[in-house]
């Protein structure tokens, strides 16, 4: 199921967050791809799981698409 709003708010977060997060110095090895790990969680916790949401799929792009599972409360 794609939430139109919320995909474009989560691929924004993680454009913004990427530029700006600091690794520890364990994950630095990993370069781009450890920064872009690290804002997709960051994303994550500030995006979705305040609305009950818990990841499954997305895909950034033209067309910003998610899918997701609810949480158990």
């Amino acid at each position: 199921m794609a939430y139109e709003s919320l995909s474009k708010r989560f691929c924004k977060c993680i454009k913004k967050v990427r530029k700006t997060i600091r690794l520890r110095p364990s994950q630095r090895r990993g370069g781009n791809e450890a920064k872009e790990q690290a804002a997709i969680a960051v994303c994550v916790k500030s995006v979705l799981q305040t609305k009950g949401k818990t990841l499954r799929r997305f895909k950034c792009g033209r067309k910003p698409r998610i899918q997701t599972q609810k949480m158990k409360k």
